[in-house]
């Protein structure tokens, strides 16, 4: 007789376990098993074509992944919010900007640091040796975007008067063509954008976010930049889907991870390169321009809080600044790799 209730009391604990089983990983099963995904041209994109191609959206639970491209931020910002698309990569200028004008994004990570990533690029007959000599170009560039933000911080640095530098507000493929008909004589862009400057047109660099290449003080490190993409969603795809965002970014991170792994370089670029059609050897001059870290520490705070300066300086925040980390999301992070999460996030679903 104390066999049979032994019996049947471990068979019901098991059939309760298993139960309690089946509820979590029902509770936890996304909520969509579709993704719409912004990419553009650039390598911070190595994460979303690796974890595609490699499998770990489909491991999550994502059946249908898409990449969709923009011709520009704005438009990708736009569509985010229609709901066409479920992440975006920015720099992040776009997002500070929208989040402190009451627009409902969250950050969900950082994709890659990219502070030498954008790079001042002019003709090599532009008479452009110093910093003061750039009072007589006009530079090419999104002004609205990291680039201005970089231009801003390196006339302060170098005590110019950053009025008296004319720009012309252009899109990569535009400001590539003007300086080749010399309507400008630079451009202010992130790579592969310099690259090809430089390859196709014999076009010269002389300063980065980090470095200086004016004669004055060429080889000098200067950092001017706080540029660096981020992972951004829309608060109500967030808050409507909270199991397929823990599974997003959880896909991103282990992505990220392989990409970052010195091992799968190759492999990681000939993806990247097949996929986008782009010759591998560009690609390979170009990876070192990013640490693809997702963490949320104080140089992550130190950069969305220098954005935002700017943008307050420039009027483009209207009011008080917002603390960065109340549209900072880290609970998805958090639950991956708890050591990703120096400082955490204050958004909840």
């Amino acid at each position: 007789m104390c066999s049979i209730l032994r019996l049947i009391r471990t068979t019901a604990v098991i059939t309760t376990l298993s139960i309690a089983g089946v509820s979590q990983v029902a509770a936890q099963a996304v909520e969509t098993d579709t993704l719409n995904i912004s990419i553009g041209p650039d390598l911070p994109f190595l994460v979303h074509i690796v974890a595609k191609e490699k499998g770990f959206f489909a491991e999550a639970g994502f059946k249908n992944v898409e990449f969709k491209t923009f011709a520009s931020g704005n438009l990708a910002g736009e569509a985010l919010l229609a709901d066409q698309i479920q992440l975006w990569t920015p720099g992040n200028l776009p997002p500070v900007s929208m989040a402190h004008n009451g627009v409902p994004v969250v950050v969900l990570g950082t994709n890659a640091v990219s502070h030498g990533l954008e790079k001042i690029v002019v003709r090599a007959d532009a008479g452009v040796e110093n910093p003061e000599d750039l009072y007589k170009t006009k530079l090419g560039l999104l002004v609205s975007s990291t680039s201005g933000a970089l231009l801003t911080n390196l006339a302060k640095h170098y005590g110019l008067d950053a009025t008296k530098i004319q720009t012309v507000n252009l899109a990569p493929p535009e400001a590539m063509a003007a300086m080749a008909n010399n309507e400008v004589q630079g451009i202010i862009f992130w790579e592969p954008f310099p690259y090809r400057a430089v390859k196709e047109q014999a076009a010269k660099i002389v300063h980065t976010g980090t470095k200086s290449f004016f004669a004055k003080n060429n080889g000098e490190d200067v950092p001017v930049s706080n540029n660096r993409t981020v992972w951004v969603a829309s608060q109500d795809w967030v808050k409507a889907n909270p199991n397929a965002a823990n599974a997003l970014v959880k896909s991103l991170l282990k992505a990220q991870a392989y990409v970052a792994d010195p091992a799968h370089k190759d492999e990681v670029l000939k993806i990247y390169s097949d996929v986008q059609k782009q010759p591998i050897e560009m690609n390979q001059a170009l990876i070192d321009n990013y640490i693809f870290t997702p963490k949320v520490d104080q140089a992550y705070v130190d950069d969305m809080a220098a954005i935002a300066d700017y943008l307050q300086a420039t009027n483009r925040i209207q009011g008080e600044k917002k603390d960065i980390l109340t549209y900072t999301y880290t609970e998805p992070m958090k639950a991956f790799d708890p050591a990703l999460v120096q400082i955490e996030g204050q958004w909840k679903p």
